[in-house]
């Protein structure tokens, strides 16, 4: 077994990674038609400082230029027989995008997810169960090759449904569980409905992704006491790569700033976010040449923290992860709102299932929160809404339901709605 960290690498003298970033900025500004006009006259970069004069890139930017040149756009640097692999974004926050990698590439992406999974003490012996329906989604097939570049087996539980995982994993004594924090839930109960506690007896570790829930202290615990194992988290994005591995010491993510410029920014502003503030994490990876972004604007909202995990580990930290997407906040009479932060409060109540969010206007025009949840107690339910109240500051409508009765989450959760005039129909978690 390999020892928790530290295979990982320490973060570079900002010379050294600032020489990646110019070559790699030199590549592309010379043979990437979608790079090429935007950072003309900007190269090259006297320190990583002057990262801020380049333009920010958004999924935005690179779905028009699909839909402008199809199928793949021109952010492709190298001739289109170079490629051989191709995922997409999932679309659930709109347009599908699609996302090539040359073999170095992805090489690049095994090697990345190799740090998360060694960062997660996962190594040679280990059996690494995927339970993910195995599609055109880069996390899936990333973490399979990641899996392999520790030593670890992998156990594809693609096309299977949650009994058949179950069973899969205790008939091959799985050590190792990856997907999102949802389904991590769901799973745990049910085992616990179906007796089949023994699939999880053998399971040390469960690595979250794909929602902000892995780094939520009460999501987190509720996680950990259904498995009986460790959960750890980490982020990835199809257009960015593994940006971020599990501080299997302290929680939450450290950034992978070996192999990333990151900045932490102001969405509304573009300035850095001072320290202890939350902002958008803007990135530009230094090992991905054949579809690189530069500035990418990831959506992602993070803290920004001065403090160091206690173990030391490479990287800045961020104690609770992914907080939650930019385009997830909602604003309800002048406070700003993360469908994570009320998942939070409700984790720490026993007994709670499923959950919907619905933000609507009265007709007054003010705006209101409805929170329909699964309780085995509804006399909980007044604890919840004063919980609610002192932590988040809202006046939240609850109403409680019987167990069963909302529809099981078992991939990225759906389970925000905005009704609001003017508002778009639904919020959801982007691919990660």
């Amino acid at each position: 077994m390999v020892s928790e960290l530290h295979q990982v690498q320490p973060v570079p003298p900002d010379a050294e990674r600032l020489r990646r970033l110019n070559d790699v900025l030199a590549l592309v500004a010379e043979h990437n038609a979608f790079q090429r006009p935007r950072l003309d006259g900007l190269l090259p970069l006297a320190s990583l400082d002057e990262v801020a004069s380049l333009p920010f890139t958004t999924k935005d930017d690179l779905v028009a230029d699909q839909a402008a040149n199809p199928p793949f756009g021109t952010n492709l640097t190298w001739p289109l027989e170079r490629y051989t692999h191709l995922h997409q974004t999932s679309g659930t926050s709109g347009t599908t995008l699609r996302v090539l990698d040359t073999p170095e590439d992805w090489a690049w992406w095994r090697r990345n997810f190799g740090v998360v999974f060694r960062a997660a003490g996962v190594g040679p012996g280990d059996r690494v169960a995927l339970a993910y329906s195995f599609g055109p989604y880069i996390q899936f097939w990333a973490s399979y090759e990641g899996a392999q570049d520790v030593g670890a087996m992998v156990i594809a539980m693609g096309g299977m449904d949650s009994l058949q995982r179950l069973q899969t994993m205790r008939d091959y004594g799985a050590t190792t569980l990856l997907c999102t924090p949802t389904y991590a839930v769901h799973l745990a109960c049910v085992a616990e409905l179906n007796d089949l506690g023994d699939a999880l007896a053998t399971v040390r570790r469960v690595v979250c992704t794909g929602e902000p829930g892995g780094s939520i202290a009460s999501v987190r615990r509720q996680i950990q006491l259904g498995w009986g194992a460790k959960c750890l988290d980490h982020a990835g994005l199809s257009e960015v790569g593994s940006f971020a591995y599990p501080c299997a010491s302290y929680g939450g993510m450290h950034l992978r700033e070996d192999e990333f410029v990151a900045e932490i920014l102001d969405p509304e502003t573009g300035a850095p976010a001072p320290d202890g503030a939350s902002g958008e994490l803007v990135l530009t990876a230094l090992g991905r040449t054949g579809f690189p972004v530069i500035r990418y604007r990831t959506g992602d909202v993070v803290e920004r923290t001065p403090v160091a995990c206690g173990a030391g580990h490479p990287g800045r930290w961020l104690p609770q992860g992914i907080l939650g997407r930019s385009d997830d906040m909602v604003v309800i009479r002048g406070m700003n709102v993360f469908p994570s932060a009320i998942e939070e409060i409700l984790r720490d109540f026993e007994g709670v299932g499923e959950f919907r969010i619905t933000f609507y206007s009265e007709p007054t025009a003010m705006d209101e929160v409805k929170l329909e949840v699964e309780l085995a107690r509804p006399i909980e339910a007044r604890a919840i809404q004063a919980q609610l109240r002192q932590t988040v500051g809202l006046r939240v409508r609850i109403v409680p339901l019987k167990p069963g009765i909302l529809p099981s989450q078992v991939g990225k959760a759906r389970r925000v709605a905005d009704l609001r005039r003017a508002a778009p129909a639904t919020m959801e978690r982007r691919e990660g």
